[in-house]
């Protein structure tokens, strides 16, 4: 009875080892092991914004994750015209128009913070190509997809 005991103490200990170890690689708190990383340089895609949103995105823009913590700096923004249908509504009345006022908006950003694992965390989410994502700026919100995710120095 006693070796069982004992037995069952040390797997909880052990486990309860493993997934502190496990925690403290995934969520470091050492200035030294947050510094081996690299940067990274992230486009993100913005499709069919309305051109005053559009207008909104610059240079040197802070975007933010959805705590409200500074993730990205925009290095370049460029706004071409989308291919996508403009659809409103007027006097009862709806409306397609199929030369767009919308734009697509394509974001160059780099990471404020090193990146300290495989990807880059940004809120609850992680940056990959090909994810979906809220982008928060100082005075603009849009949904993008990522498109491409590159470590810098």
């Amino acid at each position: 009875m006693g070796k069982k005991i004992l037995i069952s103490v040390v797997l909880v200990v052990f486990v309860l080892a493993v997934l502190l170890g496990l925690y403290k690689v995934l969520n470091p708190k050492n200035k030294e092991i947050l510094a081996q990383g690299n940067y990274i340089g992230a486009t993100f895609l913005a499709e069919a914004i309305r051109p005053e949103v559009a207008d909104m995105i610059k240079i040197g823009d802070t975007i933010y994750d959805s705590q409200g913590k500074k993730c990205f700096k925009v290095t370049d923004v460029k706004v071409v015209p989308s291919e996508a249908k403009y659809v409103y509504y007027d006097q009862n009345l709806l409306y397609v128009e199929n030369t767009s006022k919308l734009k697509d908006v394509y974001i160059t950003a780099k990471s404020l913070d090193k990146k300290y694992a495989w990807a880059y965390p940004y809120g609850k989410d992680l940056i990959m190509a090909g994810a979906h994502l809220a982008l928060y700026g100082e005075n603009w919100k849009v949904w993008v997809t990522v498109l491409t995710v590159k470590e810098v120095k």
